[in-house]
């Protein structure tokens, strides 16, 4: 599948659902820009966009609508790549977010902090002292998603 602009939001025209879009634009804050796209398909989504040239994927993506902000996010999520690069896509991204659903939707796709927990745990220090109130929720979902244990509790 080809991941140009173009193509993922022809796909993501072809998801949207008026109803849900309705919904969704009510519980979610800064979310006038909302298609309508349920959460599983995007998953599904970033799941084949991980297959392919994600670089380049992430490198064009637009952040005009929601659910383009969001699919990034699930692609950093689970593309195969070392923690440190992973880490520099994280900060590149977390400035995206600008409400819970972007936020929690993001930090549960990081599910490679399971197997790097002290070097995700030192990698969130800066965001609890942040002035940015979503940088700040990002590193207390993260903490509360991934770190709720007796090394990381206090």
């Amino acid at each position: 599948m080809d991941h140009s602009l173009q193509n993922i939001r022809t796909e993501l025209e072809k998801l949207v659902e008026k109803d849900y879009q309705k919904f969704a634009s009510r519980l979610i804050p800064n979310s006038n820009n909302l298609l309508g796209v349920r959460v599983p398909n995007l998953r599904k989504m970033a799941k084949e966009i991980a297959k392919g040239d994600w670089e380049n994927y992430l490198l064009t993506a637009s952040d005009t609508y929601f659910e383009e902000v969001m699919l990034q996010g699930m692609v950093i999520g689970v593309i195969k790549i070392d923690i440190e690069e992973r880490f520099k896509l994280i900060a590149g991204y977390v400035p995206k977010i600008n409400n819970w659903s972007l936020c929690d939707s993001f930090c549960t796709g990081l599910k490679c902090t399971k197997e790097n927990k002290s070097e995700v745990w030192q990698f969130l220090q800066p965001y609890f002292k942040s002035e940015q109130p979503y940088d700040v929720r990002f590193g207390v979902v993260m903490s509360l998603s991934y770190y709720i244990e007796t090394n990381y509790i206090k």
